[in-house]
């Protein structure tokens, strides 16, 4: 985000508590997919891993994540989702699937998700500016609505996605 950009928080925190049995890579997998598929996870420009943190505790292993998400989707606008999570007692597990034994992982999660719009993206104007004020205001205030409404939208998608992925691995 350019330093003349200014962010609308529209979903200020979502948080996701799970305890239970889950693949940590095929999650890891699965929701990096989600954000390519919905164009935020270019990895070269709009998807950043700023945080990845693995620490091996008494109580089994521990993950610090964090992600960015960008989707530019004008000159003016992008979109924004930051994902973060703690992954804590993180043990092996096994679970009979059918007649089989499936390695598994156990552990809690804890995940945080926020979204925003960002105005002025690229930095053409000064963020205090009287012409950005009359634009934001006037010129694009209907758009404004429309992409609020869009990343709400996506925000609470990527949420029933996690908890769709989480269900399917309740035992």
């Amino acid at each position: 985000m350019h330093k003349e950009a200014d962010a609308i928080t529209i979903v200020p925190g979502i948080n996701l508590n799970w305890k239970g049995v889950f693949d940590l890579g095929d999650m890891y997998r699965q929701l990096k997919w989600w954000f390519d598929y919905e164009g935020f996870g270019d990895e070269t420009k709009n998807f950043k891993e700023v945080k990845y943190v693995e620490r091996i505790k008494p109580i089994g292993k521990q993950y610090e994540i964090r992600w960015i998400c960008e989707k530019n989707v004008s000159d003016y606008f992008a979109y924004q989702i930051e994902i973060t999570m703690l992954i804590f007692g993180v043990k092996d597990a096994e679970v009979n699937v059918g007649s089989k034994k499936v390695k598994i992982d156990r552990g809690e999660i804890d995940m945080r998700i926020s979204s925003k719009l960002i105005r002025n993206r690229s930095g053409k104007w000064k963020k205090d500016s009287f012409l950005k004020k009359i634009y934001d205001s006037f010129i694009v205030k209907d758009r404004i609505d429309g992409y609020k409404q869009n990343i709400y939208e996506k925000t609470y998608k990527f949420q029933d996605e996690v908890k769709k992925y989480l269900a399917f691995h309740k035992l």
